[in-house]
């Protein structure tokens, strides 16, 4: 399977996405930076995605997202800061 790394724009939902998508031009996973909610989450749509390709996503979504929309930076996302050791 060939996937593919690219940007996403969503103007319904108010923010960026970085997608990852297969050969068939389905988008089987996305990180999404909501302007609106200022949240970033990560979406596979019950999809099982190989741990590299997880990575890559991830950091491509970094570079590509950068700030929200108001210049806040990603570590801002009102939804950071849950995962508890």
């Amino acid at each position: 399977m060939r996937l593919t790394l690219v940007n996403a724009s969503d103007v319904i939902r108010d923010g960026l996405g970085a997608e990852l998508v297969d050969e068939s031009n389905q988008t089987i996973a996305e990180v999404f930076r909501s302007d609106k909610t200022l949240t970033i989450i990560v979406n596979t749509f019950g999809n099982d995605i190989p741990l590299d390709a997880m990575e890559e996503l991830l950091s491509y979504a970094r570079k590509y997202l950068k700030t929200f929309e108001d210049g806040q930076p990603l570590s801002s996302a009102t939804n950071f800061g849950t995962l508890r050791n």
